[in-house]
């Protein structure tokens, strides 16, 4: 069951930039990233599902480039939403690879996993909206301004990962 829903992802994943862009230069990229998530499928390996995920963000990025449209929020927070779900459920398949799961521990990592999804969807929305923001109040100011506050930003975000993981740690411990 794990394997079908790599593998659905890995799907999506790799079909998703084409329906952005449906072109040659597309299509070659959606090969290796279709290969390598169906490889990592099988296999319940991380890196390779790592690599394929790679792949398809640099198979949508080339689409968007080629279309010369600009990012559509919905789409590009689906395609990472995906790849986070695609990583974890490699993960996962291979953590209990043998062992006999019960239904209540699959529907409370699912749980948790949508729980993520939804904060980092959210996040990215509420990201896009202040950059967005940001972007009409210093529309006149200098460019060391704007670096600085956006290095502020990753500073902040930096540390917001490294305070999730530090508590994740804790609570496995």
């Amino acid at each position: 069951m794990l394997r079908l829903a790599t593998c659905g992802l890995v799907a999506v994943l790799a079909a998703l930039p084409l329906a952005v862009e449906p072109s040659p230069f597309v299509t070659w990229l959606a090969v290796p990233a279709l290969l390598l998530g169906l490889a990592a499928a099988v296999a319940r390996s991380v890196p390779l599902a790592t690599a394929s995920a790679v792949v398809a963000l640099i198979e949508y990025a080339l689409a968007l480039v080629i279309a010369r449209e600009p990012v559509d929020v919905v789409t590009a927070v689906g395609l990472g939403v995906a790849l986070f779900l695609l990583l974890q459920l490699v993960h996962f398949a291979g953590r209990v690879h043998g062992a006999a799961v019960s239904r209540a521990v699959l529907v409370s990592q699912l749980r948790a996993w949508l729980g993520i999804a939804v904060i980092g969807a959210v996040a990215a929305i509420v990201l896009m909206t202040t950059g967005a923001a940001f972007r009409l109040v210093l529309s006149g100011a200098a460019l060391p301004a704007v670096v600085i506050a956006g290095a502020l930003g990753a500073l902040a975000a930096s540390a917001g990962v490294i305070l999730l993981v530090m508590r994740a740690g804790v609570t496995r411990s």
